[in-house]
């Protein structure tokens, strides 16, 4: 299930940077929004949207599918995803 993060208001993007994130992965792999959805298995193009723009956490169930389209090792994506959603203040530092 995709969820927005508890006790976000007006238009916040709890996951900004994993959206940036997920978004130059597509984009280096040009692939639209609507064929990630597909390939992933997600309902539509604006699910992928509201990832990429950091409204919505992808869910780790979709961990291994979003890997492969993206042509990565699962257990990569899966690092660099927990990082990205749980310890953002991580990946800013590392830049």
């Amino acid at each position: 299930m995709l969820t927005e993060k508890n006790g976000t208001r007006g238009g916040a993007a709890p996951y900004r940077e994993a959206g940036a994130w997920l978004r130059s992965l597509r984009r280096y792999w040009r692939i639209t929004e609507a064929e990630l959805a597909e390939q992933v298995g997600i309902a539509t193009r604006e699910i992928v949207a509201g990832l990429e723009s950091g409204q919505l956490r992808l869910p780790r169930s979709l961990y291994t599918r979003m890997a492969q389209a993206f042509t990565m090792d699962a257990g990569e994506f899966a690092e660099s995803c927990e990082l990205y959603y749980d310890d953002p203040a991580a990946i800013r530092s590392a830049a």
